[in-house]
């Protein structure tokens, strides 16, 4: 097996190694740390997470947001899942509250 690299952006940046073939799981930063938002209240006022996800490491690549399978790829209220990992998943990610 050989490491995989998910990189975050969002309010911080973070660089994920993970193992080929192992499940991983991506939490949206607007919900921990220092702005401690409630994915509940958030949903609740009519707000929907969006995660975005490029290939390059350039901000401005994101457009269309991810669409899940629900099978290996997941959104979990304000996660995402990866089960397992693969080569095809390297790329930058992003979450926002709209």
């Amino acid at each position: 097996m050989s490491f995989i690299t998910l990189y975050y952006w969002s309010v911080d940046y973070l660089k994920y190694q993970v193992l080929q073939g192992e499940p991983v799981r991506l939490k949206c930063a607007l919900f921990y740390g220092y702005i401690r938002a409630n994915y509940s209240q958030a949903q609740s006022v009519g707000l929907s997470l969006m995660w975005y996800r490029s290939s390059g490491l350039g901000h401005s690549d994101f457009e269309e947001p991810i669409s899940f399978d629900g099978v290996r790829m997941s959104k979990e209220e304000d996660a995402i899942w990866f089960r397992p990992a693969d080569l095809q998943d390297v790329g930058l990610y992003s979450c926002v509250l709209r």
